[in-house]
């Protein structure tokens, strides 16, 4: 099972993928994989690096098109 599909199971959360847009506590990034500890890899806009996050503090996630798919903004 891979990281990313590891964090899908665990958290519950079928819509996440790779590459997908997310904001986190009002920074912009994009989703690049999942870790062990059940958590999400962000490399936020202007960055080199990516930062561990917790998948449901704060954020919000978008399709394509810019619309928001999960909301856990205020959660």
């Amino acid at each position: 099972m891979t990281s990313l599909a590891y964090v899908k199971e665990r958290r519950c959360m079928p819509f996440l993928k790779r590459g997908m847009r997310v904001e986190v506590d009002g920074k912009m990034g994009v989703v690049t994989s999942g870790n062990s500890s059940g958590n999400i890899n962000v490399r936020f806009d202007g960055q080199k690096y990516t930062e561990n996050c917790h998948p449901h503090w704060r954020t919000r996630y978008f399709d394509k098109l810019g619309n928001i798919v999960a909301d856990y903004y205020e959660k």
